[in-house]
């Protein structure tokens, strides 16, 4: 949801936004939302990089790189001036480690 998000905010506001994924399918999301895909080696200033949650508790603690793309995603995190990381209802739980 958060790259449709993006996508109608980028299309409503007349935003240039390049798009740097951290897998292939979220570079599948950027293409089919019609977002501008970029590479990290062309585009290695990241003003903005958002990331998904595996699970988080109640006191916002979370377990990131349930997935297979960890390395990418601490190379895009680490290349970012802000980092945020989203997750929604289906990621919480009250202590970490009772989900995941």
């Amino acid at each position: 949801y958060a790259v449709e998000r993006v996508a109608q905010i980028v299309a409503t506001q007349s935003l240039a936004v390049i798009c740097v994924p951290t897998s292939f399918q979220a570079r599948e999301l950027i293409h089919q939302a019609g977002l501008v895909v970029g590479e990290l080696e062309s585009t290695p200033e990241v003003d903005l990089c958002f990331d998904g949650a595996d699970e988080i508790d109640q006191l916002g603690c979370a377990i990131k790189g349930g997935g297979g793309c960890l390395t990418q995603e601490k190379i895009v995190a680490h290349a970012a001036d802000k980092l945020h990381i989203i997750a929604d209802y289906s990621k919480q739980s009250d202590c970490l480690c009772q989900n995941w």
